[in-house]
């Protein structure tokens, strides 16, 4: 009879101890629904949150004219180079095409075009299909700062800038 006392007493402890185990396992999963049931660590006591932003200047498949100026082909328009500043703002600029040699044409919003530079290394065809760049912290493109990459996987650099002005 001792016997059988003990047997019952030990499948109630039993029977117990698992309701119990059962039922913290159930909070825990509708506490983290993700966790899984093997007990692995999900809490984390540091967050970091990463933010890019990406500028895409597409492909131009036009030069725009001058204002007063008469649209002409691509190749019969002669270009005259004037220095501008070191940097550019990236909100301005709309479009791109490949340039002679080095360089990259930058078209801006407002029909200005503006020749960029590329470093060494770099050509021009790469940027066939447009070209973008992370928006730095104060908004600009500069000079021997900022990379443009092209979609092609080219990441360049940009030497100078130079505002173009047709004859």
């Amino acid at each position: 009879m001792r016997a059988l006392l003990v047997i019952i007493l030990f499948a109630v402890a039993g029977t117990t101890l698992s309701h119990t185990a059962l039922a913290h396992f159930s909070v825990a999963a509708i506490d983290r629904p993700f966790m899984p049931f093997l007990g692995l660590k999900t809490d984390f006591h540091q967050v970091r949150i990463d933010q890019r932003v990406i500028v895409r200047f597409p492909a131009s498949d036009s030069v725009p004219a001058a204002v007063g100026a008469q649209r002409q082909s691509v190749g019969k328009i002669r270009y005259k180079e004037k220095k501008i500043g070191k940097c550019l703002l990236v909100n301005r600029l709309g479009g791109s095409r490949p340039g002679p040699d080095r360089s990259l044409d930058l078209v801006t919003r407002d029909g200005i075009l503006i020749r960029a530079y590329l470093g060494d290394g770099c050509l021009a065809r790469e940027f066939y299909a447009g070209a973008y760049m992370e928006r730095s912290y104060d908004g600009k493109l500069c000079v021997n700062r900022d990379l443009l990459h092209a979609r092609t996987g080219a990441k360049c650099d940009i030497d100078k800038f130079r505002l173009l002005i047709p004859r």
